[in-house]
């Protein structure tokens, strides 16, 4: 347990009015923007192509298109049409009626899918050259669609560079593999072990060689503590990048499970009384300098930026709970015991903690977000990260350490409590995050926990019938 202390707060200029040092840049993190700097979209020689981009439940959707397609001057300046109905399903496609402005009681209008040439990478699945590229979507009058989680995830990241930083995230995701067409796990054995490794080698070797194709930087996999359960690491990457990289991801351990006749499951908490699937994310901020923000943590404990950043993430936390942990399943593995974080604790190097910080030295110092699940949608965990630690930045108000330490505040402990607490977020999250978009994006948890209210299970007719 952590020591309670007499809490203090004082008031101090918000360090967006602060000078940003100007040293040389060197971030020492792999640059995976795209292959081509010309006025092309692909690579010469590629023979297929799909355009994507991220719906609100966190699926990659889009089409299969010829690559001259792709390449002709109305796509890549205007970009090629599909839906807003798309961002207005659930997660099994069924439309979301309550949503009067957009979707299909707004008649399924027009968006346009602009290709963002710098996230073209292989489709090492389909064939040998097949790509893929993830577009922005658009309006048809050229504005941005407010309620697109790409386009979101922008906003949130053009407020933090009016600070002067931009965000370095990698998400670290774990999933549960199944046979295929089964909840039978397909590894058993310890957590850290080689031996359940063995088990899936094809898989293992497979999910590693289109993440290499992908220039997804996969840089460790292990076994977790549970049958079939598979934790995966990734290089850190900027901004855009990290949640480019995380989609994918999830995409190429999909397809590489399909292809040995395994299943990759990431829901949050596929089997009870089991661990659940997380998707612990690890962050920083670097000024213009090339500086890593955290750098005066590391031997300062009252540490302005550190106070400031954390303050920022646990404070919202309540009400963005909603976005790293989005279904009725997300709250199941968010229980005492697991490593998953049931409270706004924050520290160094704690497990238990939902903001953890790994303060290791001026470089690598980072913190690690445990709040997600495995199931939540990566472009909107970014910017709800962003955006919270935005607001930090900015507040007149910044708590003293021991206050910060001791803020151990509880969490949703459901989605229709996470649904309560967005309702009475902080109205600057509106401001960073997009007004529509949170109005938006409420609806959609509603209709969600509606859903399931409106669900019989199987569980309840062995217990009640």
């Amino acid at each position: 347990m952590r020591t309670r202390h007499p809490s203090a707060r004082r008031r101090e200029e918000p360090l967006h009015t602060q000078s940003l040092d100007a040293r040389s840049h060197e971030c020492g993190v792999t640059d995976r923007t795209g292959e081509s700097a010309d006025s092309h979209v692909l690579p010469a020689g590629a023979g297929s192509a799909a355009l994507l981009f991220p719906d609100i439940n966190g699926n990659l959707r889009g089409k299969l298109v010829v690559p001259s397609e792709l390449e002709s001057e109305s796509a890549r300046t205007v970009g090629l049409p599909t839906t807003d109905l798309l961002l207005a399903v659930d997660p099994v496609d069924e439309p979301i009626t309550t949503l009067t402005d957009i979707g299909i009681t707004a008649g399924s209008k027009d968006l346009l899918l602009k290709p963002d040439t710098a996230s073209v990478r292989r489709m090492p699945w389909l064939n040998d050259d097949a790509y893929l590229v993830l577009g922005d979507l658009n309006n048809t009058d050229g504005s941005t669609c407010e309620v697109s989680p790409r386009g979101v995830l922008r906003r949130a990241l053009t407020a933090l560079s009016e600070c002067g930083l931009q965000i370095m995230a990698a998400f670290e995701f774990e999933f549960r593999l199944f046979r295929a067409d089964s909840w039978e796990p397909a590894t058993s054995g310890l957590s850290y072990s080689m031996a359940p490794l063995a088990q899936v080698a094809d898989f293992v070797a497979t999910f590693r060689s289109y993440a290499e194709a992908m220039r997804l930087g996969l840089s460790v996999v292990h076994s977790e503590g549970a049958p079939g359960l598979i934790e995966v690491n990734v290089d850190p990457a900027v901004g855009l990048d990290a949640a480019d990289i995380a989609a994918l991801l999830r995409t190429a351990a999909t397809e590489a499970a399909r292809r040995h006749d395994l299943r990759a499951c990431f829901m949050s908490k596929p089997i009870a009384r089991e661990e659940g699937s997380s998707a612990h994310v690890h962050f920083s901020f670097w000024n213009e300098g090339g500086d890593n923000a955290l750098r005066g943590a590391v031997d300062d404990a009252h540490d302005e930026f550190y106070r400031r950043c954390a303050s920022g993430i646990v404070q919202h936390l309540p009400a963005m709970s909603v976005i790293y942990n989005p279904t009725i399943n997300s709250f199941k593995r968010l229980v005492p015991g697991y490593f998953a974080p049931v409270t706004a604790g924050c520290g160094p190097d704690d497990r238990s903690f939902a903001l953890r910080a790994l303060l290791r030295g001026p470089r690598s110092s980072r913190f690690e977000l445990r709040r997600p699940g495995a199931d939540c949608n990566p472009y909107l965990t970014l910017a709800a990260i962003a955006a919270s630690a935005y607001l930090g930045l900015v507040d007149t108000v910044v708590p003293a350490r021991d206050e910060l330490d001791r803020h151990d505040a509880p969490l949703p402990n459901s989605l229709e409590s996470a649904v309560s607490e967005f309702r009475r977020r902080d109205s600057r999250l509106d401001d960073v995050l997009g007004a529509r978009f949170c109005r938006h994006y409420l609806h959609t948890r509603e209709w969600e926990l509606h859903a399931w209210q409106d669900a019989v299970s199987e569980w309840e007719r062995q217990r009640y019938a």
